[in-house]
């Protein structure tokens, strides 16, 4: 007797099932490049095999020179091998804008940051890009990630750290936009969230936003959509 296969169809651009979970309509006709800045992300291992990540759905956005991965629980040179262009773009002293986006209590505000970076620009009368940090794990390995870097002062000295504060996240972002992970808190972004709303900033075009979250958005529909059908039915 012949078998039949049970896998499903996977779209080779998006790598999602076609049926009822491709995200290609979603996704830009070409991939977005950035001028002002460059985002970098550390990325636990753990978050790596995660499957209900926003990450991926910035990575089909964004073109190769735009953004650049890491896998690693902390910074350093033994651990980054696979990713010499981060090492070089993090520890190189002529990018003086590099910024970590994550919250603590001597980081200032998005707003504050690219106000000081554009002020700058017009003072020297010249154009310089910024080097965003990011770290993606959940907010438990964020954490023990930020302390590991610190306390081993593998941060680069230049390093600014920024953070999103209520007035950021009142311009842009929608509580709860990506359900299908719990934060601790409304003011808890997902990677996704985060690196679009600040990119948006930097750039100085909202429309990267809407952009880099269509597909996020339409994956998060697809989801609650499919927990939805395996529901038992009410009998009528």
């Amino acid at each position: 007797m012949e078998r039949t296969s049970t896998s499903r169809s996977i779209c080779p651009r998006c790598q999602r099932p076609i049926q009822g979970g491709c995200i290609c309509g979603a996704l830009p006709d070409a991939p977005l490049r950035l001028r002002q800045c460059h985002c970098l992300i550390l990325q636990h291992p753990h978050e790596r095999r995660r499957k209900n990540r926003s990450l991926p759905f910035v990575e089909m956005c964004l073109s190769t020179d735009s953004l650049t991965i890491a896998v690693a629980r902390r910074l350093g040179r033994t651990q980054l091998d696979e990713a010499s262009h981060f090492q070089e773009r993090l520890t190189d002293s002529s990018h003086t804008n590099l910024w970590l986006i994550y919250p603590c209590e001597e980081a200032v505000s998005l707003e504050q940051a690219v106000k000081d970076w554009k002020d700058e620009q017009l003072l020297q009368e010249t154009r310089s890009t910024v080097v965003l940090l990011l770290l993606d794990a959940t907010w438990k390995f964020a954490k023990e990630m930020d302390a590991s870097n610190r306390t081993r002062n593998l941060y680069p000295s230049h390093m600014k750290r920024v953070q999103l504060t209520e007035n950021d996240l009142q311009t842009l972002s929608k509580p709860k936009r990506f359900d299908i992970r719990t934060p601790p808190s409304e003011q808890h972004l997902s990677t996704a969230e985060t690196l679009a709303l600040v990119v948006s900033k930097v750039e100085n075009d909202e429309t990267i936003y809407e952009t880099l979250m269509k597909p996020l958005d339409l994956m998060v529909e697809q989801w609650h959509s499919f927990q939805e059908s395996k529901k038992p039915q009410t009998p009528a």
